[in-house]
């Protein structure tokens, strides 16, 4: 059974103390000159490699608003102003159409369901289930445009 303690080390060799001979001292190395001349990879001693992540630069670049960092959330904020102006016109569209059909055609707004007139069962009823699916549709395009965001950013 494992104690659950790290392996002792081995004992570092120590290395003779240079002569004094008043000439220029030359270091000693412990790494072979075969090993020493291959390039070698410097890593923190916790294990993680010294260089930053490629996410962490990009978002660097955002909070510190650089130009980069500028272009990006211009390119979002774009993304979701289109989508937001594509929303309205379509619900805009309908809300505002129905009546100039039912002006256009007043045979429609002399129909009635249920005793009730069809401008008014369409207007008061059935516009708050189209709103909610447009709002719907919205969300999940904007969490798209989000996560494609984070994407191009991670990527970078």
């Amino acid at each position: 059974m494992s104690s659950g303690r790290a392996p002792k080390r081995p004992p570092r060799r120590r290395q003779p103390a240079p002569e004094r001979s008043g000439g220029p001292v030359v270091p000693v190395s412990m790494v072979p000159p075969e090993v020493a001349a291959q390039r070698v990879a410097v890593r923190n001693p916790r294990g993680r490699a010294s260089g930053r992540d490629p996410r962490e630069r990009a978002l660097t670049e955002l909070r510190e608003e650089t130009e980069i960092g500028e272009v990006l959330l211009r390119s979002l904020t774009r993304a979701q102003l289109v989508l937001a102006f594509r929303v309205f016109a379509v619900f805009g569209s309908l809300l505002l159409g129905l009546p100039a059909l039912f002006a256009s055609h007043p045979a429609l707004a002399r129909f009635q369901v249920a005793g009730i007139p069809l401008p008014w069962v369409i207007l008061g009823g059935a516009v708050y289930p189209l709103l909610v699916l447009m709002g719907i549709i919205y969300v999940r395009q904007a969490e798209r445009h989000e996560r494609e965001f984070v994407e191009i950013v991670e990527r970078s």
